[in-house]
């Protein structure tokens, strides 16, 4: 197989996976608290993290780890999981999809305060169109952008 073909089938795979996992975390979340449900995505993806390392031969990169940091991305991640996992309770998937994509427009606009970056005029009338975007994909009302559900998305999202 070559390596565009691979890595087509890879990407097609982790969408799948993503999807499902997805809509395993919808049906949960109506049954389970947000942290539970993030705390059990965590065990569960842990085996397949650990066997990858060993299958890949790296298990010494372990001890080269700062640590720290890596705890660090771990409960902004747990945060994170824990927003989206409430918002679910209250929005569907594609609203808060919908709304989550915002995350990359935040970015940019983070990246000011925390990078002390310069960000271009362009940039900007990018980001706005990026906003109306997402205004638009959510129906012309924007019911849904003032609820719970959209401040705990956007509070992962960003």
């Amino acid at each position: 197989m070559s390596g565009n073909l691979r890595s087509i089938v890879a990407m097609l795979i982790a969408v799948a996976a993503f999807s499902l996992m997805d809509a395993v975390l919808k049906t949960l979340i109506g049954t389970y608290p947000a942290l539970q449900v993030a705390a059990l995505r965590g065990l569960a993806s842990l085996p397949l993290v650990c066997v990858y390392v060993l299958w890949r031969r790296e298990a010494g990169l372990l001890l080269r780890v700062r640590w720290q940091l890596h705890l660090f991305r771990g409960v902004i991640s747990i945060v994170m999981l824990s927003l989206f996992s409430f918002a679910l309770r209250h929005l569907g998937l594609a609203e808060a999809y919908t709304i989550f994509f915002v995350a990359p427009l935040l970015i940019t606009i983070l990246s000011i305060p925390v990078l002390r970056e310069r960000v271009a005029p362009v940039h900007w009338l990018a980001i706005a169109v990026g906003m109306c975007g997402v205004w638009i994909a959510l129906r012309p009302d924007g019911e849904v952008l003032f609820s719970w559900g959209a401040l705990a998305v956007l509070g992962a999202a960003t």
